[in-house]
């Protein structure tokens, strides 16, 4: 007894998986103890497992049971010295581990494990709706968020909190940005000035740039900007795209006042509902039967989506009869179920 005490008391002390194996060790040995001691009671190993796993957790079935005296006294050895607390110990173990993981999830200590995903550095309120329309847009992604909360802000299945500094490399390795589909750089709350906004935001996406010269494939950045004079030093760390914050609502404010009714256009493109049956933008794979940006434009139409752009350029009209280069990424406008046929 006073050996089984000991042996318990060693193995409760080091990892989970090594209490694990001592377990699974005890089970099996104890198991072909008692198939030796009744072969007939026990005609194969997993029958007398079956009957020391159902005795250990207290369920006790009695289909099975040992039968000789010899066979009951070693059974009292195997359940009442180390038996039931040994398996409340991997009981216990599991529960911890559970709390440990959630524990963990919430205060942002965990990594990704994934790819293909959407990394969000900073949480705003923009960055908040940002998350949500992404998650109504694809109902398979997987969104990371960066930054320095105590406690992870956002719950989603689909969602992992990382805390730490973007400028951080471990903290970008941890995100694994090197495999993501893009990394949204929300400008920080909190600071009046738009200089000195900017300026935090651009040393996080230099920091981003300097991650990626040691990847092999470019990651693709969008930088939320608040003073467009400093587009130009966004430009130079290599930044894909970035969006004026203040300039993009002053010039839907002017559109608006201009053509009446234009909000209600930008709005229903930018906003995701679920339930909502609206057109929307979508990117659509370049298929091999069209030669030129009419043939696209042609087979779109015919399908009820309208193409609209080649990545930023929209004059496709223009450009009918020029052939589809291998980088363009054509951009069509119509309903979910529609784009889901293409």
């Amino acid at each position: 007894m006073l050996l089984f005490r000991r042996l318990f008391l060693t193995a409760a002390k080091y990892r989970y998986w090594t209490v694990l194996l001592f377990t699974t060790v005890y089970i099996f040995i104890n198991a072909e103890v008692m198939r030796l001691l009744e072969p007939k009671t026990f005609e194969n190993t997993f029958h007398a497992v079956w009957w020391i796993l159902t005795t250990m957790t207290t369920v006790g079935y009695g289909d099975v049971y040992p039968t000789t005296q010899l066979g009951r006294i070693w059974a009292m050895v195997i359940i009442y010295t180390a038996g039931i607390g040994l398996f409340g110990t991997v009981i216990g173990m599991i529960v911890d581990a559970v709390s440990r993981y959630k524990q963990m999830k919430e205060e942002g200590r965990m990594s990704f494990k994934g790819e293909n995903h959407y990394v969000v550095i900073g949480w705003t309120v923009k960055s908040k709706n940002t998350i949500k329309e992404l998650f109504i847009g694809d109902e398979r992604i997987e969104i990371v968020l960066i930054d320095e909360l105590a406690t992870s802000p956002y719950e989603h299945e689909r969602f992992l909190y990382i805390q730490g500094s973007p400028t951080d490399e471990e903290v970008l390795k941890r995100a694994k940005i090197e495999r993501s589909r893009a990394v949204l750089l929300f400008a920080p709350d909190g600071i009046d000035n738009p200089d000195l906004a900017d300026g935090k935001t651009l040393l996080t996406a230099s920091s981003i740039e300097r991650y990626d010269e040691g990847t092999e494939k470019n990651i693709y950045t969008i930088a939320e900007i608040l003073n467009e004079k400093h587009v130009g030093n966004f430009k130079h760390v290599k930044i894909d795209e970035f969006i004026l914050s203040h300039e993009s609502v002053s010039n839907l404010m002017a559109k608006s006042a201009q053509t009446k009714g234009a909000s209600h256009l930008f709005t229903q493109l930018l906003s995701r509902k679920d339930g909502d049956e609206g057109s929307d933008l979508w990117e659509v794979e370049i298929r091999s039967e069209w030669k030129t940006y009419g043939d696209a434009y042609e087979y779109l139409k015919q399908k009820g989506a309208q193409l609209i752009a080649d990545r930023s350029d929209l004059n496709i009209l223009k450009k009918w009869s020029e052939p589809i280069p291998k980088e363009a990424r054509l951009l069509v406008i119509c309903d979910k179920n529609t784009y889901q046929t293409l």
